[in-house]
């Protein structure tokens, strides 16, 4: 196959990241970087030895015949409708999380690659981290018998009104799909649903905002859901104004036979057999030569070279946000929400803010 050619569209943070990933794949290429911002894309586009095609608007970016592969790195609220211009052109798409705001939006995402015969992946590149990926393979060998519980604790720093907001677009009025449940709990759901190997069937959550109010619609939340095979997950996600984290922050994954825990801040593995013994497990040198980001990017790369099924397709990154959406409404209603959703949630986002936000220190 010649060498495809990139282009990354939304050029904050992540974007920077997609590009140091295509920059290590065999065969590809940065053709292009595009952003509403147009200064922000000539900065990315100045980071590599190869400068990209820059454009100031998407519809200009699709026309383009070197791009074959789109990166969407934009907020999520407009995933759905960037995904389908870009199957449209014929253009394979690795969309950022969290997929999209509802699951109509998802599916519609899902429907167009089809109906065009293109390739779609979801960045949820945290199960593809190898600390994650050491986690799993001990699991299929057997480490800690049969996988009946995962739960896992996160922290983020809260957003008070005293400080402004951090950027422009999770503040905006909605923001559907960009609060912390959807946009921090997508990774951390698909990343349970990796290692128990199983489903969410039924979910259970408490959503709560104790710093950020008028900000962002929540800032802490504890979601519990069983699964389709009788396993059990829970995560929590804490906001402090401090920021501060626990060393112990992670996933602990229980089985019948041990324990396994996968440290977050320190991307560290550890094997428990009983009370007495925690075995530091070293993470094979084959997995740490590649971020979560590259690898996903490059088994992508893979997926369209043989016409084979990409790795985290969209019927898996949808899950993820219907976990999250069953989340909200069973905050809402304070009763447990059976999956899948039913047609009468095909197009709930999950709360949204007020239309008067406060000014951003962008």
């Amino acid at each position: 196959m010649d060498k495809l050619g990139y282009a990354i569209i939304g050029c904050g943070r992540v974007s920077r990241h997609h590009a140091q990933a295509i920059s290590k794949l065999n065969d590809a290429r940065l053709a292009a970087v595009a952003d509403q911002d147009i200064e922000k894309a000539r900065r990315v586009a100045c980071d590599g030895e190869i400068k990209p095609t820059v454009y100031g608007d998407y519809d200009d970016l699709l026309a383009d015949k070197s791009v074959d592969v789109v990166v969407i790195a934009i907020p999520t609220h407009l995933h759905r409708d960037l995904a389908v211009a870009a199957a449209e052109a014929g253009k394979h798409t690795y969309c950022e999380k969290a997929m999209a705001a509802s699951m109509r939006q998802c599916r519609e995402m899902i429907d167009a690659a089809r109906r065009r015969g293109v390739k779609l992946v979801i960045g949820q590149s945290t199960r593809f981290q190898p600390a994650c990926i050491m986690a799993r393979r001990l699991i299929d060998d057997g480490a800690i018998g049969q996988v009946f519980a995962v739960d896992a604790q996160f922290a983020t720093v809260a957003e008070p009104p005293s400080r402004g907001a951090t950027d422009s677009w999770r503040y905006r009025a909605g923001s559907a799909g960009n609060g912390h449940v959807i946009n921090f709990g997508c990774h951390y759901i698909d990343t349970a649903r990796f290692f128990a190997g199983q489903d969410p069937a039924s979910v259970s959550a408490y959503i709560g905002n104790l710093f950020s109010k008028g900000m962002i619609y929540e800032d802490q939340f504890c979601i519990m859901c069983t699964c389709d095979r009788g396993a059990v997950i829970a995560i929590s996600l804490f906001s402090s104004l401090s920021g501060t984290r626990s060393p112990d922050e992670g996933y602990t994954v229980r089985g019948t036979d041990g324990i396994i825990t996968v440290n977050w801040p320190a991307r560290r593995v550890a094997l428990i057999r009983d009370e007495n013994t925690r075995e530091a497990v070293e993470i094979g040198e084959d997995l740490l030569a590649e971020d979560g980001f590259t690898r996903l990017h490059r088994l992508f790369r893979r997926a369209i070279e043989e016409d084979a099924e990409v790795p985290l397709t969209g019927e898996m990154g949808m899950k993820n946000v219907e976990w999250g959406l069953a989340a909200y409404l069973s905050n809402e209603r304070r009763r447990w929400i059976d999956l899948p959703l039913g047609d009468e949630h095909e197009d709930f986002t999950g709360p949204v803010l007020d239309a008067t936000l406060p000014a951003t220190r962008e």
